[in-house]
C-alpha cells in the first residue's frame, strides 16, 4: 500500500513539473515573440522613413541609425524583405531609388546566402530578392537553378533570365526538362519585349523540344508576336503526341491566318480526337468564314459526338445562318437529338 502511494505521489510531482516547464515555455515563447515584434516595430520605422526620404530626395543619403543596425545579420535580413516588400509596390523613379538602397547596404550578400541554404523555400526567395532588385550580377549564380529538381526553384530561376535578358534569356528552353505551368508561361511571356530578326530560328527549335509544355509555350510566344515566318512548321505540329499541343497550335494557326488556313483545319479534322475536333470548330467559329458552311453543316449531320455537333452548329449559327437551322428542326424527319442540338446552340433549349 505505502509504495503504491509513493508511486503517485512521484507520478503527481512529475506531471507537475513538466506542467510547469511547459508553462515557462509558453512565457519564453510569449516573451521573444513580444520582444521580436517590438523589435521589429522599431527596425520598420528606422527603414520605412529611409526608403521615403530616399524616394522624395532622389537620393540614397548615409543614414547612421541604418548603418549601426546593419551589424546585425537579424536586421539585415528583415531590411531585405522589406525593400523586396517595398519595390513589389512602385516602379519608375521610385522603384529604382528602393534597388539604390539594396545596393548601396549590400544587401545582395544576404540574397546570395539564401541560395547556398538546402530549404526549397529559401533558394526560391532569394532568387526572387535578386530578381526583383535587378541584381543582375548574381545571374551566373542563379543559372545554376535552371534544371533544378524543384519547380518553385527552376521557375524562379527562369524567370530571373528572362527578366535580366528579355527573349535571349529564354534560351534555356533549349535543355528545359521540368514543366513550365501556364502561369510559369504568362510570366516569361509578359517579360518578353520583342523577338529579335534572327530569334526566329531558336524559336523553331523549341518546336522540336521533347518538353510539351515547352512547344505550347513557344506557341503562344508565336502567338503573341505573329510570326508568321514560322506557319509552316505549326502544321507538323496537328499530328503531335499531346492533345494540349494540337489544340495550341489550332490556336496559333487561327491567329496567323491566311488563305490556306480554312482547308488545312478542314483537312486534319477527321484525324484528330474529339477535343482537338472541338477545338477546330471553335476555331471557324471565330474566323467566320462561310466557305466553312458545307464543311459545318456535315459534321452537325453526321458527327457521332454531340460536343461536336453542337460546336458545329454554334459555329453556323455564327455565320448568321440561323434560318438553315430553324428549317431543320422545323423538318418533321429531323431526329429529336439533333433538334435538341440546334437548340442548344441557339439558346433555346426546353
Amino acid at each position: 500500500m505505502s509504495t503504491s502511494l509513493h508511486i503517485l505521489i512521484v507520478t503527481f510531482i512529475v506531471l507537475l513539473v513538466v506542467i510547469a516547464l511547459l508553462i515557462l515555455a509558453v512565457l519564453l515563447y510569449a516573451f521573444y515573440g513580444y520582444r521580436y515584434f517590438q523589435r521589429a516595430d522599431a527596425w520598420s520605422e528606422v527603414i520605412g522613413q529611409e526608403v521615403v526620404q530616399s524616394i522624395v530626395s532622389g537620393e540614397v543619403a548615409e543614414n547612421e541609425a541604418i548603418d549601426r543596425l546593419s551589424r546585425k545579420p537579424s536586421f539585415r535580413m528583415y531590411f531585405l524583405e522589406k525593400l523586396v516588400n517595398a519595390e513589389g509596390k512602385f516602379s519608375g523613379m521610385a522603384g529604382s531609388v528602393i534597388r539604390r538602397i539594396f545596393s548601396e547596404y549590400h544587401l545582395e550578400k544576404e540574397a546570395l546566402q539564401k541560395l547556398k541554404q538546402k530549404k526549397l523555400f529559401l533558394i526560391a526567395g532569394g532568387i526572387q530578392e535578386l530578381t526583383a532588385m535587378r541584381a543582375e550580377k548574381a545571374l551566373p549564380e542563379i543559372s545554376k537553378f535552371l534544371n533544378h529538381s524543384s519547380p518553385q526553384v527552376y521557375q524562379e530561376a527562369q524567370y530571373a533570365q528572362v527578366t535580366f535578358r528579355g527573349f535571349e534569356g529564354l534560351r534555356f528552353l533549349g535543355s528545359a526538362k521540368g514543366v513550365l505551368s501556364d502561369w510559369q508561361q504568362l510570366r516569361l511571356l509578359n517579360s518578353v519585349a520583342s523577338v529579335p530578326p534572327d530569334g526566329t530560328e531558336l524559336v523553331r527549335s523549341w518546336l522540336q523540344s521533347e518538353n510539351a509544355s515547352v512547344v505550347i509555350f513557344t506557341l503562344r510566344l508565336i502567338r503573341k508576336f505573329q510570326l508568321l515566318t514560322i506557319y509552316p512548321e505549326l502544321l507538323i505540329l496537328l499530328r503531335h503526341e499531346s492533345e494540349q499541343v494540337r489544340i495550341q497550335t489550332v490556336q496559333t494557326l487561327q491567329a496567323l491566318e491566311n488563305d490556306t488556313t480554312l482547308e488545312e483545319l478542314e483537312d486534319t479534322f477527321l484525324s484528330q480526337p474529339h477535343e482537338v475536333q472541338v477545338e477546330i470548330l471553335n476555331v471557324l467559329k471565330k474566323m467566320g468564314d462561310v466557305r466553312a458552311k458545307d464543311f459545318l453543316f456535315q459534321q452537325l449531320h453526321g458527327h457521332i459526338a454531340p460536343a461536336v455537333r453542337i460546336k458545329a452548329a454554334e459555329a453556323i449559327h455564327s455565320l448568321g445562318m440561323k434560318h438553315e437551322l430553324t428549317q431543320i428542326t422545323d423538318d418533321e424527319n429531323t431526329s429529336e437529338e439533333l433538334i435538341f442540338i440546334i437548340k442548344h446552340a441557339l439558346q433555346e433549349r426546353k
